[in-house]
Order: structure tokens, then sequence, then C-alpha cells
């Protein structure tokens, strides 16, 4: 699955999407108002002021999924993950931010997969009704 990718500054709602036969994977970016770089030792003083002028966030991501039947789109409600704590517009290209993106949208793609061939199994055990 091909995923297109934030771009370089990324926003809250922002989103990317990705495509796999009749799955539409979607991934929304949100703040994560819990995180801060308080929470790790691997930010220097100078990474601490640039967050605490906004110049870069921690980020939540959200992804769903939907399959297309015939034109319609509908959601599958039991494909929903999340990650926070995803740094955002800390570097030029979110190359970070793209990478988990991609990692989350893999992982509810497999799972959507997954319900669907549950749904075909269990579609191909149900009686056929006879027309009287």
């Amino acid at each position: 699955m091909e995923l297109n990718k934030f771009d370089g500054f990324a926003i809250c709602g922002d989103t990317v999407t990705g495509t796999n036969g009749h799955l539409t994977v979607t991934l929304m970016l949100d703040n994560d108002p819990v995180v801060t770089p308080d929470f790790f030792d691997r930010y220097s003083d100078s990474d601490k002021e640039a967050f605490a002028e906004h110049k870069w966030f921690f980020g939540m991501l959200s992804a769903k999924v939907e399959v297309k039947i015939g034109s319609q789109p509908v959601l599958l409600s039991d494909v929903e993950f999340a990650r926070s704590g995803v740094e955002v517009n800390r570097d030029d290209n979110n190359a970070r931010l793209n990478a988990s993106a991609f990692e989350l949208a893999q992982n509810a793609l497999a799972r959507g997969i997954e319900l669907l061939e549950g749904i075909d199994t269990a579609a191909d055990n149900i009686p056929k009704l006879e027309m009287f």
C-alpha cells in the first residue's frame, strides 16, 4: 500500500490516505496533550525551548479503514488504531511522523483484511435462501 505523506510542516487535522484494493486507510493527526519533552532524557534545552515556543509538538495519529462496497464506503468500526507521542515538525521533512504513519497504516490495513476475511468465511457458512 502506498500512503501519501504529511507535509514538512504538519498541523492538527491533517490527513494522509492509502488504498489497497477496495480498502482505504485514513490517518488523522491531532495534538497529544499529555506528552512533553520532559517525559524523556533525550531532549536538549534548546529542543524544550522550541517545543515551548510551539515550533514542534507531539502528535497523536488515529487510523480508520473503510471498504468500498459498490460506490458506498463502509467504515470498519473494529479497525481503529492510534499512536501517541509522535514528533511533529521537529525535523525538516517529518520523516519520523511519516514512518509512524506508515507503520500504523500497515497495522490497520492488516486488521481490515483480517476482518473482511472473517466476514467472507462467515458468509460462506450461511445457508442459502431458496426462493419459493
